[in-house]
């Protein structure tokens, strides 16, 4: 489209006009400063219209000293180009996308394709103006009242609903608004429209400070309500707009491009601003980037920077075989070390002299803290005040107490230290730890965050606890052999306990590391670590002391509890002692707990580190070793060796038969068509466009910068305009 809208000052501007003469000399000629007459037709012809504006905006100046307008108001000159607004309708294409993530219960453990996404392209408004110059992107958004679902129509037949204009004063009409302003406000500031503007020819140097150079346009975001039921014409995007009262979530109400919700509490931790500010970047013309077949990303991957295209690429495929590696590892690696708890817990229990000793002064230490004792007589209520001065010699009587103190810290650290609890612990550290080497976000090159998905499920719960349906897909072996499988799991963790004395744990295996934690804490007799230090005791004390004592006390002194009569004091005492025990408590759980993450926990990490070390390593051997010469490189773990070379066979026969199904349908880069087969491994890039993470790239706004290049905002001189990355 070319309509261009522009201020009226433009008009005096259009071309083949001429410039009105000076009125201090009708029809003088203009002359140059050394006397020679202008020719402005000529001037018109050879320069354009605002070199002749510019032109005579400079000999008025100078004849005059100052503005030919009433006010001062000026002239808008080339070198001044931002006293003119150009609004101009345009057409981004959109996307259209075929993504893995359409998940059946017939196929277990992988993904299959579905289209998203629509090839029609979205209309928006584009804008250049403004001190300093921006280009500005403007949406313009058909909020309606329609339902998603067919209802009755004549005849009791059911017939698409009609749309609706929200009324004033709905409170949806509010969220609009606001949804409006906050929610392109997250793609502000993210890039800018450069070019370069040449040098003007000798003539126009002559009255002309311009002398080109580069031009920076920030890229400015705004989308605009409409609440009549207008502009479908122009292709306005249509949005249904739904109230509080119908919660969004299920098939029937998913969040998407053309659909709104205010109550958006079954999406979890997405905030509303978040998924709205996803939901306006399809308005601008870009498709989700989630679940995508391995073609599917190393197609947008050349989409976002040619030039280092293949080498991501080739990070990318080795990092989803260390992952799908690790993925056929975790269910025996982590029931191993489950497994495994008794023993670890006998070797803590006979170890935990020390820690009971450590944490015993500690409570002691922290009972008796002026912070404690001041936070206390703070909680005393008002009908015990006469009481308060009590409470430092009561409370340090309770600390010397050894029911008080030392004996709550023994129970606390006898009870952690049993085999139940420490088996909890480990199934949900050991679980995480090996559910984020396998889930988490990997840099593939250049800082290009990426989640690399292995389909299927682990059989493991957040805590660590199996779920009903066990391991699928590559989660439950996949094709590598049980034996190299077993052998790694031996040497990964250490081998099975069998009978009743505990095997010999391979050196550096995780069970021969936990189990050999208790030999390092007879040092705690010199000294409490920092988990159960006085200063972190001090704190739990203080606040489990005081809510216990108003608990047991309160209710006592303020009379609506026996006794209430008799022994006040006495009562007071027997409820601070009490309250003293219920506050070690605790605080001593706490602090056990706490201990055995932090001592635990690094144990777990440098494990799981060093598996995908190893992993790494047979990986860009065998995947980056020419074949012919792969026989002549030895592997440093045959076993992890064996199990790579099944899964990189594997990842390279889907990836072929992706690539295949995409040439055989006619599709081509991020839209191959519904034909390519299941995947087990799928992507996401981390972005705005996929999980909501505030990351953007220039190749998300290219198709602006295309726009802007075909709507006539280029001024005189300028050549087209590319994006770079940043705020101004």
């Amino acid at each position: 489209m070319t309509t261009v809208a522009m201020a009226a000052s433009a008009s005096a501007r259009a071309h083949g006009s001429r410039a009105a003469p000076s009125r201090s000399t009708p029809n003088a000629p203009t002359r140059l400063p050394d006397g020679r007459v202008l020719d402005l037709v000529a001037l018109q012809r050879t320069a354009g219209n605002r070199a002749v504006s510019a032109l005579v905006q400079r000999q008025h100046q100078r004849a005059g000293g100052g503005s030919t307008r009433p006010g001062g108001a000026r002239h808008a000159t080339s070198a001044n180009p931002t006293a003119m607004v150009q609004r101009v309708p345009v057409t981004v294409p959109s996307r259209q996308e075929t993504l893995f993530n359409n998940r059946t219960a017939g196929a277990p453990g992988v993904a299959s394709a579905r289209v998203y996404g629509s090839a029609r392209g979205r209309n928006l408004d584009m804008t250049r103006g403004g001190t300093p110059e921006v280009a500005t992107a403007t949406v313009h958004i058909r909020f309606v009242d329609q339902s998603r679902t067919p209802v009755a129509g004549p005849g009791g037949t059911m017939v698409a609903d009609t749309e609706r204009v929200i009324p004033a004063g709905d409170a949806r009409r509010a969220f609009g608004v606001t949804t409006c302003t906050t929610a392109p406000g997250h793609w502000n500031n993210r890039a800018v429209l450069v070019g370069e503007r040449s040098a003007p020819n000798w003539l126009v140097r002559q009255f002309s400070d311009d002398r080109g150079g580069p031009v920076r346009l920030p890229l400015r975001f705004r989308a605009e309500p409409v609440w009549d039921l207008s502009g479908a014409d122009k292709g306005y995007p249509t949005v249904r707009l739904f109230p509080q009262a119908q919660a969004a979530g299920g098939n029937t109400h998913p969040i998407d491009a053309g659909n709104y919700y205010m109550n958006v509490a079954a999406y979890g931790a997405a905030n509303a601003e978040a998924i709205y500010a996803h939901e306006y970047g399809h308005l601008i013309g870009l498709s989700d980037e989630y679940s995508q077949s391995n073609p599917q990303m190393h197609a947008l991957m050349h989409e976002m920077d040619p030039a280092t295209s293949a080498q991501r690429g080739a990070a990318l495929d080795r990092e989803a075989v260390r992952r799908m590696i690790l993925a056929s590892l975790v269910p025996q690696l982590h029931a191993r070390v489950a497994g495994a708890a008794g023993e670890i817990s006998q070797q803590f229990l006979r170890s935990q002299g020390p820690v009971r000793s450590a944490l015993g002064a500690s409570v002691r230490t922290a009972m008796a803290d002026p912070t404690t004792v001041a936070a206390l007589q703070i909680a005393v209520p008002p009908a015990a005040a006469r009481l308060a001065p009590y409470v430092p010699r009561t409370l340090a009587a309770a600390a010397r107490n050894p029911a008080n103190t030392t004996a709550p810290a023994a129970t606390a650290v006898a009870a952690e230290f049993a085999p139940a609890p420490i088996e909890a612990m480990l199934r949900r550290l050991y679980a995480s730890s090996l559910d984020t080497a396998a889930t988490g976000v990997t840099d593939v090159g250049a800082n290009l965050g990426m989640h690399i998905t292995v389909e299927g499920s682990s059989g493991l719960n957040p805590d660590g606890t199996t779920t009903g349906g066990g391991a699928t897909g590559l989660w439950a072996g996949g094709p590598a052999a049980a034996g190299d499988l077993s052998a790694a799991v031996d040497q990964v963790a250490g081998a099975s306990r069998t009978g009743r004395i505990p095997p010999l744990r391979a050196s550096g295996s995780i069970l021969r590391d936990l189990t050999s934690l208790p030999a390092g804490w007879a040092a705690l007799a010199g000294g409490a670590p920092a988990s159960m230090s006085v200063a972190t005791v001090t704190n739990d004390v203080k606040q489990s002391l005081a809510s216990a004592f108003i608990a047991r006390v309160g209710p006592i002194l303020a009379g609506t509890a026996a006794p209430t009569t008799t022994a006040r004091l006495g009562t007071f005492v027997a409820g601070l002692n009490a309250a003293a025990r219920t506050a070690a408590k605790a605080a001593s759980e706490n602090a056990v707990r706490t201990f055995l993450a932090s001592e635990v926990q690094p144990v777990i990490t440098r494990s799981t580190g060093s598996l995908m070390t190893a992993i790494g390593e047979e990986v860009t051997r065998i995947m980056g070793t020419p074949a012919e010469k792969l026989a002549q490189t030895a592997p440093r773990d045959p076993a992890i060796a064996g199990i790579a070379s099944a899964m990189s066979a594997r990842f390279a026969l889907a990836k072929a038969g992706a690539t295949v199904s995409q040439i055989v349908s006619g599709g081509t880069g991020v839209n191959p068509g519904t034909a390519a087969p299941a995947q087990e491994v799928t992507y996401s890039t981390v972005n705005m466009m996929s999980d909501n993470t505030d990351i953007f790239r220039a190749d998300q706004f290219a198709d602006l910068a295309t726009a802007f290049n075909g709507s006539g905002l280029k001024r005189s001189r300028e050549g087209d305009f590319h994006v770079e990355m940043g705020a101004a």
